[in-house]
Order: structure tokens, then sequence, then C-alpha cells
């Protein structure tokens, strides 16, 4: 019961993601942790492991992976991934996303 309640309420707040970074004046600070989090939510569970969003510098997202194999796919994957994260935020934070190979930064 309790994850679903945890479930709901992180849905409520994705929701809220297009009306904050107005509300902030596209503030590079929330716009960073919005992409960050529309990241998160679009990747879903079976890439949290593989791939860590870190920062938004201008409009590109950087995103530490695991290895060249996981580079190469989510690479193949990025225009998709843009699009639902911009979508998700209502309006075109993300132009780009950048994969870097990091294992160490996905340990922390």
């Amino acid at each position: 019961m309790f994850q679903s309640q945890i479930a709901t309420t992180v849905e409520a707040l994705i929701k809220l993601l297009p009306n904050v970074l107005p509300a902030s004046g596209n503030a590079p600070e929330v716009a960073e942790a919005a992409a960050i989090a529309a990241w998160k939510h679009c990747a879903g569970d079976g890439l949290k492991d593989r791939a860590l969003p870190f920062a938004l510098q201008g409009r590109t997202l950087r995103v530490a992976v695991a290895d060249l194999i996981w580079q190469k796919q989510l690479h193949a994957m990025r225009g998709q991934m843009v699009y639902r994260i911009n979508s998700l935020l209502g309006q075109p934070v993300v132009g780009h996303i950048e994969f870097i190979i990091d294992p160490e930064k996905l340990c922390q």
C-alpha cells in the first residue's frame, strides 16, 4: 500500500513540472533539476542502474553510462528520449543528450 502511495505522489509531482519551470522564470538550476527528474521518469527502472543524468549544460543533458555498449544503445534512442523529456516538461528544455562513459558516477 505504501509503495502505491509513493507512486501516486511521484506521478502527481511529475505532472507539475510544466508549471514549475515558468514559475521559476526558467532558472537554470530548476531547469536542470526538472530535466534530470524527467529523464528518470521517462527512462524508468530498467535504466536507473545503467544511466544517470548528472548535469544540464545549456540545452545538453549529460548522462553517465556504464560502458560503450550502453552508450551506443542509448545514443540510438536519444531522439526519442529528448522528445519524451520535453513533452513531459511542456517546453524544449533539452536539445541534445550526451552519453558519457563513467561507471564510477553510477556508483555515487
